[in-house]
């Protein structure tokens, strides 16, 4: 006790009474918690308290030190002004009588102050036993109730483990790899912790090296969102070391509950106020700029507009109502991956959710001297789609149940270019899915779509459709026929009857027959360029009306 006087906390703390005693042995810290702690000590204890379990008892307080030295424990510091304003006197006799050290702590300081700095030496005793372990909890316990953090948390468990530690979560602030170039789970090894709910062996590439390492998943609402690795980098694993990480995988993952709260509160108001800048143009420029400040964004400058729509995979094909609440938690782990994505991405990136629409906004440099906007060929259009499959592809590989289409607006200059850039990365989604593109679709690409969206009153492209490729559906509902889809096919194959009956695994009178019968229905001849037109654009309004639903 001694030693331990002069290091971290105890240095500035006083010992009152029982100064004779200060050769007693110390190799544990705990705190006390309950009235009837000794009983649970083992000796050799530095006992901290503010003697609030007790307070009230006259006899509890008597017998507590002579209790403490019969068990052959190190010493008890009180801290004051909290819920015992001085040392009781009994307290102070007794400790003199036995020769038990009775330290004051003043009232500001954290029973961490003093746990910590003696943590290292009491940590690497030759003693790998159960009173370790104990020591370790009531640390560790100390370190998340005193807010120090998931650093410190780490640093305790790489001190107990003796190895490396890292964290890995879909939150990237919560991320913590030190250093070290940590490839992500797999999805194989993220489905074997969410089945195990505990500590298992993996080998996983640290700095492009297969490690052996124990992981612990951090599980939230039976979702993991994150991971405690430890990598044998130092010494062999030992059994304890399982215990270790499955008592601190439970604190850990309470930092995280706080962290995604707060980030999750923070996201919904970027989420309103982005709402409301890209859905009216209503606003008030300045007051816009202002408040964009409060969350890091320059809207002084002008932004690219990408939507993403999650969609659930077979979900038409089953003809079932989608789970809201399962979309709503998949759409917001998306968003925490995209921010993971383009956290170090140096066109300042910004993402929310705006209509169950994620919405990407890249700045854009506008340079003096060039075209107008928007430009007639965008010269970062196909940089941006070629990016943006890349994203799609990222989001596919770690969420397979889900159907990603990718929207890319033109273009524009400030707030209203914004509001018109997300109105075209909205109807890319839409009209992208019957002009039949996979992957990410700009607006640019979208065609004759291009002009029949600007359609503002529909009446007349739903007669149109009504009076040609209609009637085809009509035929087809009741005939069981395929008279449509053949159509769609003949026309991509460029009006090829041979390569039409190829790709339909038919023979070429029958699709000869098909467009006989197309002609008689329709009034229109695929061979005649002006009816020929009609089908075409008949086929276009076709699709677009099917999809068009408010994004």
């Amino acid at each position: 006790m001694r030693e331990a006087m002069q290091f971290g906390g105890l240095a500035s703390c006083k010992v009152v009474a029982g100064d004779r005693g200060l050769d007693n042995q110390i190799e544990s810290i705990t705190v006390m918690e309950v009235p009837d702690v000794v009983r649970w000590l083992n000796g050799n204890v530095l006992l901290l308290s503010s003697l609030y379990p007790i307070k009230d008892d006259e006899e509890a307080i008597r017998s507590l030190v002579p209790q403490l030295a019969a068990a052959g424990n190190s010493a008890l510091a009180i801290k004051t002004q909290t819920y015992v304003d001085k040392i009781p006197v009994t307290i102070i006799d007794a400790g003199n009588r036995l020769n038990f050290p009775i330290i004051e702590i003043p009232s500001d300081m954290a029973y961490l102050e003093i746990m910590t700095p003696l943590m290292e030496p009491i940590l690497k005793r030759v003693d790998t036993g159960k009173s370790r372990l104990e020591d370790f909890y009531q640390w560790i316990k100390e370190l998340a109730l005193g807010g120090k953090g998931i650093p410190a948390l780490t640093e305790a468990i790489e001190q107990m483990t003796g190895n490396l530690i890292t964290v890995g979560s879909e939150l990237s602030s919560l991320e913590l790899f030190q250093g070290m170039d940590v490839i992500p789970l797999t999805r194989a090894q993220h489905s074997d912790l969410k089945a195990a709910k505990r500590p298992i062996r993996m080998q996983r590439v640290l700095n492009h090296k297969q490690t052996s390492c124990i992981v612990a998943p951090l599980l939230l609402n039976e979702e993991v969102w994150g991971d405690i690795t430890c990598w044998q980098t130092t010494r062999e694993f030992m059994e304890q070391d399982f215990q270790v990480l499955d008592r601190a995988m439970m604190l850990i993952a309470l930092e995280f509950l706080k962290a995604i709260t707060k980030h999750d509160l923070e996201q919904a108001l970027k989420d309103h106020f982005l709402t409301d800048i890209l859905l009216s143009r209503r606003l008030d420029i300045t007051e816009v700029i202002e408040k964009a400040k409060m969350f890091g964004w320059d809207f002084s400058q002008s932004y690219q507009v990408v939507c993403i729509r999650i969609d659930e995979k077979n979900y038409r094909e089953e003809a079932q109502a989608p789970d809201e609440e399962k979309n709503s938690e998949r759409n917001r782990r998306i968003l925490y991956k995209l921010n993971s994505i383009f956290r170090f991405d140096s066109q300042q990136a910004i993402v929310t959710l705006v209509n169950d629409l994620i919405v990407i906004l890249f700045s854009r440099e506008i340079k003096s001297g060039m075209p107008l906007l928007p430009y007639m060929k965008d010269p970062l259009k196909d940089n941006i789609l070629h990016r943006m499959d890349h994203v799609r592809d990222d989001l596919i590989a770690a969420y397979d149940d889900a159907l990603i289409s990718i929207g890319i607006g033109r273009f524009y200059v400030g707030l209203d270019g914004m509001h018109r850039g997300y109105e075209e990365a909205t109807k890319a989604i839409q009209y992208g899915k019957p002009w039949g593109q996979n992957g990410a679709v700009h607006f640019e690409d979208l065609g004759i779509y291009r002009v029949l969206h600007a359609v503002q009153d529909h009446t007349e492209l739903k007669s149109l459709q009504a009076e040609t490729i209609g009637k085809l559906a009509a035929y087809d509902s009741i005939h069981e026929s395929e008279l449509l889809f053949t159509l769609k096919q003949y026309f991509e194959n460029n009006g090829s009857v041979s390569e039409t009956a190829k790709k339909l695994f038919v023979h070429v009178n029958t699709i000869k027959y098909r467009l006989q019968k197309i002609e008689q229905i329709t009034a229109c001849s695929v061979h005649n360029a002006e009816q020929q037109l009609l089908l075409h654009i008949g086929l276009k309004i076709h699709g677009m009306l099917e999809v068009e639903q408010p994004c």
